[in-house]
């Protein structure tokens, strides 16, 4: 079994339109060229056909109706196959015949409405088989969806309706057994012959609609077959139906472009048919893109602008097709719609227009396949502008005064136009064909130029002059200097200043450069809080109109001069302690010498040298003015100092690292430096010592603005661990360094044995003990210590006596 083409595209119709109801017996799709189907939608009801009186208890949910028209007789059967398979999809059919009619089907000879989720089934598929023996089952849990095959005869027909109460699915059907359906008509076109049908559009209207001859397809499609009908539709709906066929089908005027038309051929005996689709179209492939054509009146002395010129056709025809058409097309132009569609009285290859400055003309253009298209196009003549000549007025730089400067042509622009910004002016040398750039340097003065002005619209252009003279009056203006008060060599002139005076009809314009004062163009707008653009000497230039014409052009220079190159800030001091010490404060020159400035000190009465002398602290300014009056100020903070006064001295000793930590009275407001046992030095800036040698020092403190020294001496103690009384010259006594006649005289120190018992009494004055008990060596031993200084402080400890 062979599924056409047709079927296909008939049966997916099925499933997406609406306009075409399978619902109803009536309607019923004939089942021709024994084969299945795909993609079959059931869905809503028509008429309610089934009713509740049919042998499987049930009636129309979501139905369509197949009727199936059989050709050579035998078994029939069919398996259904829901596309989803899930067991709540329930699929039920009925089959009425043999050879019934709509209006009196009677009862189902096959009928199944068993619910495959009720019966426990495994899956959804329902049927006709060979192998089942009861002819109607369900409703429900009864039955298992499959009842007998139909044992059907030549030329029979019967009525298959599908209904699908539970869930939502499209289906498939499976025809089995050995019976046959009737065949369809078919298209017998020749290999390589298409139906589509192509016109032109040569009714005159550009409507892209015109009358086509469809029966001229009907002998290919019915080719040597008899008992066929051939109908056209113009929707895919009709064509199913076999309704509204197109009449007369010899004169159809297609109503899109292109447009699809609908074959059917049906075979009149069986009603089986097939369909084919072919389009209509309107192929007139002639483009006029443009509807109109402009020329400039063609009097260009500007004596007779009447409206009216001579169009070169061939001109007309490239500005309104151009290369729009394929070679071979005709283009002829005719006064009237009539004219051209009869092909008389085309114009020759040129035409004066008759209407001025706007004629109305008919083009026809034909291609080379015979297709033609008429439009009413515009033959325009477009104004010249005005003829104008007008002078512009510069002046020299007031540098070489010869006549000869720039000149900004766009400056004539508005009275050779009227200010019309639709009209461009080009400016030329009398006699020669290139431009001039509008910044121009004349050649001479007077000097007259060319001038085109075009309209930008059209094209359009006329000539007219420009005189050109040249104002040679020469200016020297001038504006006082400006001091240099922010150090960057930029400061703000106010150009109002100037030492210039004008006439009452005069007024200046400010420039950045002479290029700019020619052209009239960077105008200087900040007159009054101009920053010089070079630093400490620019040059501006001042342009004097007079009643709009130039006058005079002159430079102004705009000069900073430098302040005085000073340090401004400085620190000195002076000693509180030394009163009829002096410090010397200058001027703080970094260039030039002292005779180049003028000096004003704050003191009273005022000071005018280039450095004065002080002994009493205070805030000192100097003015130091230059010779082009530019001043700048130093500022002196004088500070006191003194020598430092010793408060204590923190000692820690009788340790691995004795240190030695000098504080100073808070009196003391100097800068100070330390140093210890060195009278000049090495000074440290630190006033704590570490690892300080036991013995007595000297510590030194030193102000470092020259007020003076003063110093203090310490004793920093040592208890020697052992010695050694055997007469060698080397710790032959035992006696605590540091502590002698100027330190700690008054100490007592004690030594006893290890039972407590005082064995000495030691001078701490003296030399210290040497280990002798009345006048008795004392044996090798550790032997105790106490101290007793006079400050107060207790030392207690042991040492070794060794032999």
């Amino acid at each position: 079994m062979i599924l056409k083409k047709f079927l296909l595209a008939l049966l997916f119709f099925f499933t997406v339109t609406k306009a075409f109801s399978q619902n109803d017996c009536t309607d019923a799709i004939v089942v021709c060229g024994n084969t299945g189907f795909q993609g079959l939608s059931a869905t809503g009801i028509g008429i309610q056909e089934l009713g509740f009186g049919n042998n499987c208890s049930s009636e129309e949910n979501n139905s369509i109706w197949l009727k199936l028209s059989i050709d050579t007789g035998g078994t029939l059967g069919f398996i259904l196959t829901p596309e989803n398979s899930n067991i709540n999809v329930d699929f039920d059919f009925f089959i009425f015949g043999p050879n019934v009619s709509c209006g009196s089907l009677g009862q189902a000879i096959r009928c199944s409405t068993t619910n495959p989720q009720a019966a426990n089934a495994t899956d959804n598929l329902t049927g006709l088989k060979d192998d089942e023996v009861d002819t109607t089952e369900g409703p429900g849990a009864l039955g298992n969806s499959f009842v007998q095959s139909l044992t059907v005869n030549n030329g029979e027909s019967y009525f298959l309706v599908i209904d699908r109460p539970v869930g939502s699915s499209n289906f498939s059907l499976t025809w089995t057994g050995t019976a046959t359906f009737n065949q369809p008509p078919t298209f017998q076109m020749p290999t390589g012959v298409a139906l589509d049908m192509e016109n032109c559009d040569n009714d005159g209207t550009i409507d892209n609609s015109t009358s086509f001859n469809l029966d001229l397809n009907t002998s290919t499609i019915i080719g040597t077959q008899t008992s066929v009908a051939v109908t056209y539709h113009t929707s895919l709906n009709d064509v199913l139906t076999g309704e509204s066929p197109i009449t007369p089908s010899n004169d159809f005027r297609n109503t899109v472009n292109p447009q699809p038309i609908f074959a059917r051929i049906t075979n009149t005996v069986t009603g089986c048919f097939s369909t084919s689709e072919f389009s209509v179209e309107v192929i007139n492939s002639v483009v006029i893109p443009n509807n109109q054509f402009a020329i400039c009146d063609d009097n260009l002395d500007g004596d007779d602008q009447n409206g009216q010129a001579t169009f070169i056709m061939s001109d007309v025809t490239n500005g309104i097709i151009a290369n729009s058409n394929p070679v071979g097309t005709t283009v002829d132009y005719y006064s009237s719609f009539a004219n051209a569609m009869a092909n008389t009285g085309a114009y020759g290859p040129t035409y004066y227009n008759m209407i001025p400055n706007e004629e109305p003309v008919f083009i026809k253009v034909t291609n080379p396949n015979g297709c033609f298209r008429i439009e009413e196009i515009k033959l325009i003549v477009n104004p010249l502008p005005a003829k104008v000549s007008g002078t512009l007025v510069q002046c020299d730089t007031g540098l070489t005064p010869d006549g000869l400067t720039l000149f900004n042509l766009n400056e004539a622009v508005p009275s050779l136009t009227g200010n019309d910004a639709n009209l461009g002016v080009t400016f030329f040398r009398t006699g020669t064909t290139t431009p001039l750039p509008t910044a121009y340097n004349n050649i001479s003065n007077p000097e007259t130029l060319d001038v085109k002005i075009t309209n930008l619209t059209t094209g359009c252009f006329s000539w007219g002059t420009l005189d050109l003279n040249v104002n040679v009056i020469n200016r020297t203006v001038t504006i006082a200097p400006q001091c240099d008060l922010s150090e960057t060599g930029i400061m703000p002139f106010d150009l109002g200043t100037t030492d210039l005076v004008l006439s009452p009809t005069e007024t200046a314009h400010f420039y950045p450069n002479l290029n700019d004062a020619l052209l009239e163009q960077n105008e200087i707008t900040n007159t009054g809080n101009y920053p010089n653009a070079t630093p400490y000497n620019a040059t501006i230039y001042v342009r004097i109109e007079d009643s709009n014409s130039c006058s005079g052009i002159s430079p102004i220079q705009l000069v900073v001069n430098r302040l005085p190159q000073i340090e401004v800030q400085d620190t000195d001091y002076v000693c509180t302690n030394l009163p009829n010490r002096y410090t010397t404060l200058d001027a703080g020159l970094l260039q030039g010498s002292v005779t180049d400035y003028t000096y004003e000190w704050s003191t009273t009465p005022i000071q005018t040298t280039s450095s004065i002398r002080v002994n009493e602290a205070g805030t000192y300014t100097v003015k130091v003015t230059n010779a082009n009056g530019c001043s700048k100020t130093r500022t002196i903070e004088v500070l006191p100092s003194n020598n430092a006064t010793i408060a204590d001295i923190v000692i820690v000793d009788l340790t691995q690292n004795n240190t030695v930590t000098v504080i100073l009275d808070p009196t003391s407001i100097g800068g100070y430096q330390y140093s210890l046992d060195l009278p000049n030095g090495p000074f440290q800036d630190s006033n704590y010592f570490e690892n300080v040698a036991p013995g007595v020092h000297t510590v030194y403190v030193y102000d470092t603005h020259g007020c003076g020294i003063v110093s203090k001496k310490i004793s920093v103690l040592k208890i020697p661990a052992f010695f050694t009384p055997n007469a060698d010259g080397t710790n032959d006594t035992w006696d605590i360094i540091g502590i002698s006649p100027n330190f700690f005289a008054n100490s007592k120190i004690y030594i006893f044995d290890r039972f407590g018992k005082l064995l000495a009494d030691v001078d701490p004055k003296g030399t210290g003990w040497d280990g002798n008990f009345n006048g008795h060596p004392l044996p090798a031993n550790d032997y105790w210590y106490l101290v007793k200084l006079e400050t107060g402080r207790t030392i207690r400890g042991h040492f070794s006596l060794l032999r």
